[in-house]
């Protein structure tokens, strides 16, 4: 084999492996360190004009004793697979939603607890399903996240996984 497929090949490998990869797994494990960001869904296989659960969460690592005391991020989807329908209320802390991006694909969120927030969920939305493949066109984009009482800079020690978890939502 010549060296220029060979490398066309291995090229090949990387685009695949660095587009987003997408699971109806459950939520990830907690990370060893860190701060870990993803969406979940409710039910992967939400028929066309069903409707889904879309929910961005985040895990604290397990050997840390972080507190989050305030976050700012975006879900993006695809405005031709789901349709923004509502947001589902959380009761922790101060918590802002702004839709008015959701014809373009765009939610906006926000949140703060001066004590820290009980719930990890940071924003919790209901969509209409246009796509069965909705999924591939959900994204994360975490813009701020800050520690409870002292006010740390988190973002640093965050990851936002590119995969769509499922997660069962009791209602």
């Amino acid at each position: 084999m010549s060296m220029v497929r060979i490398a066309l090949v291995g090229l090949a490998l990387v685009a695949c492996q660095e587009a987003p990869a997408r699971t109806t797994g459950p939520t990830p494990p907690p990370p060893t360190q860190g701060i870990t960001a993803f969406v979940t869904v409710d039910n992967g296989n939400a028929p066309v004009g069903g409707t889904v659960r879309v929910r961005v969460e985040v895990q604290v690592g397990t050997d840390e004793s972080v507190k989050l005391g305030s976050f700012t991020g975006r879900l993006h989807f695809d405005p031709a697979k789901l349709t923004f329908q509502s947001q589902n209320a959380i009761n922790d802390g101060l918590r802002v939603a702004n839709a008015n991006g959701a014809s373009q694909g765009e939610i906006r969120f926000a949140g703060a607890a001066p004590n820290g927030f009980a719930s990890l969920v940071l924003y919790d939305g209901t969509f209409v399903v246009k796509s069965a493949d909705y999924e591939q066109s959900l994204s994360l984009t975490m813009e701020e996240l800050s520690s409870a009482v002292s006010l740390s800079n988190l973002r640093p020690q965050l990851s936002v996984s590119p995969h769509v978890f499922l997660s069962p939502v009791a209602n």
